[in-house]
């Protein structure tokens, strides 16, 4: 699993760390798929680069498809479909 090792607030590091020696390690923080690199921020739980939040892919996609959506209402397009 990957880590980031979290320095006063700053992302130092990027490691890849056996979930079971994480206690080895107080300042790495679990990254799963999010992106994240060197210089990077960590503030009250969250990632950020250049004060916007690191996202999953994942979630990138569903912020995407939220403004589509949204962009396609004010055009009057409904895009949900009838179950």
């Amino acid at each position: 699993m990957r880590y980031a090792i979290v320095t006063d607030g700053i992302v130092t590091n990027v490691i890849a760390l056996n979930d079971r020696n994480a206690g080895d390690f107080p300042s790495a923080v679990k990254l799963g798929d999010r992106p994240v690199g060197i210089g990077d921020t960590y503030t009250d739980g969250k990632f950020y680069r250049d004060g916007v939040e690191v996202l999953t892919p994942m979630e990138q996609a569903q912020a995407e498809i939220a403004e589509y959506k949204a962009a396609l209402h004010k055009l009057g397009v409904e895009t949900e479909e009838s179950v």
